[in-house]
């Protein structure tokens, strides 16, 4: 088959990196992918380029931010010359479709929302337009877990709709492992300090203020460890109010491209979110036997049990903490979080179910 894989940018979320995992996944089992981005070549907006194979033809279509019919007709020409037999959009790009879905019988038209249904929309009329081309399958939504087809459901008044689970390619240690592990090292009070991690970009989304006064609250109780967090963003007022709140175990290290090296030192990850679909970095985190330490939002209950494959939490200071210290108590064999990944979340698997889809 000829795959289009249609995104805005290749910017460092775990959504864009699932995007490069699937393309590559599916020129690996033979298909002929394109994997095209609405945005510049540059900076912060390709940070995930490094990840694409070379398999896979990446192509930039240079647009500036912001919204147009101008950029509507260059994808709409640009797909035309491709002519793909699979035009699979994620994120919010699905407007610049519309006009091909309704007119182009030939072409099949996907769309992965990668959170709670009311998050992916910009408003009441593409609230109504998506309603539409999803209701007459013009378009063919799937979401990224039970919850968010509860969502869904419930958002859009449907009767069902497609869930796959999302996947992740094995988390492998890079050259830079041995640094990684001397620089944890260094981070460590004393060889059994225990070493949690947050990998997110500073967003209100993710709660992280929640998330620092928890483990200052642990630094308070004389508690050995050391709270690597990994992301950009946090050079905004937000982000350096919080970080000079921060005690001195907790380190921020800015974005990383070899982030499954700092998960293999590490022995729990944390996400302290208001929201999320189903994180691409919480699926890393189980390839790597880390225990995830979670609120219960979005699709993480569906990938958590707690007590058996990780710890949850309501979104409360006192629940959170409560279950860090169960972590600590308890600590969860990490052979049963990799079996669960190979099980359900490997990026074969995922790439398989969508194969099964598009032939549908």
């Amino acid at each position: 088959m000829r795959i289009l894989q249609l995104l805005y940018s290749l910017a460092s979320g775990g959504a864009e990196r699932f995007v490069v995992d699937l393309a590559n996944q599916l020129s690996k089992e033979g298909h002929h992918v394109v994997l095209c981005v609405l945005r510049k070549d540059e900076g912060d907006m390709s940070f995930n380029k490094q990840f694409v194979s070379p398999s896979v033809r990446l192509v930039f279509l240079g647009m500036s931010s912001g919204f147009s019919l101008h950029k509507v007709m260059l994808v709409e020409k640009f797909i035309r010359k491709e002519a793909p037999d699979i035009v699979h959009c994620h994120l919010n790009v699905v407007p610049y479709i519309y006009r091909l879905a309704l007119f182009s019988g030939r072409i099949r038209f996907f769309h992965t929302l990668h959170n709670m249904a009311e998050k992916t929309v910009s408003g009441k009329l593409q609230y109504k337009i998506n309603r539409y081309f999803y209701f007459h399958r013009l378009i063919v939504p799937v979401c990224i877990s039970s919850l968010c087809k509860k969502s869904y459901l419930d958002y859009y008044k449907a009767a069902d709709v497609v869930y796959i689970d999302n996947g992740r390619e094995p988390v492998s240690p890079t050259a830079a492992i041995d640094v990684v592990k001397s620089e944890v090292l260094r981070y460590k009070g004393s060889e059994d300090s225990l070493v949690f991690i947050h990998v997110a970009r500073y967003n209100p989304q993710k709660n992280q203020e929640l998330l620092i006064d928890v483990f200052n609250s642990l630094d308070e109780k004389g508690v050995d460890f050391v709270l690597l967090v990994i992301g950009n963003g946090f050079d905004c007022e937000e982000g350096r109010v919080l970080m000079r709140k921060a005690c001195g175990k907790i380190h921020f290290l800015g974005e990383k491209y070899n982030v499954g090296d700092y998960l293999l030192c590490s022995d729990a990850f944390c996400l302290t979110s208001l929201f999320e679909g189903l994180p691409i970095s919480l699926l890393e985190a189980l390839s790597c036997g880390v225990t995830p330490i979670c609120t219960s939002v979005g699709g993480i209950p569906d990938v958590i049990e707690d007590g058996k494959t990780g710890y949850l939490a309501s979104v409360d200071k006192d629940a959170y903490l409560e279950a860090v210290e169960r972590f600590m108590r308890e600590p969860i064999d990490s052979t049963r979080l990799t079996a669960l990944f190979e099980y359900r979340f490997s990026m074969k698997e995922c790439a398989r179910k969508y194969l099964d889809l598009y032939k549908r």
